[in-house]
């Protein structure tokens, strides 16, 4: 599965790309089995923090820095590290 991450927000407004693929990542392809998008709310209206625009195959969500736990924040920190 190819998975897209692009970071926007925060104070300086950077915005950050990321992008792997499971097929040649083990540890992504463990991380992904474990994220439901579908269950992922909405960004709370924070200001300054971080939004993620994140597409595991199509699937889409935006996630609040707030919002990123678990092993969604460490599929996020994955594909962007």
């Amino acid at each position: 599965m190819r998975v897209r991450v692009v970071r926007t927000g925060g104070f300086a407004g950077v915005e950050r790309h990321g992008e792997s693929d499971s097929a040649r990542d083990p540890v992504l392809a463990r991380l992904v089995d474990r994220v439901d998008l579908d269950a992922v709310p909405p960004p709370g209206r924070i200001p300054d923090q971080y939004l993620y625009d994140i597409d595991i195959d199509g699937s889409t969500a935006t996630v609040g820095e707030a919002q990123l736990n678990g092993p969604l924040r460490e599929l996020v920190h994955h594909v962007l590290g």
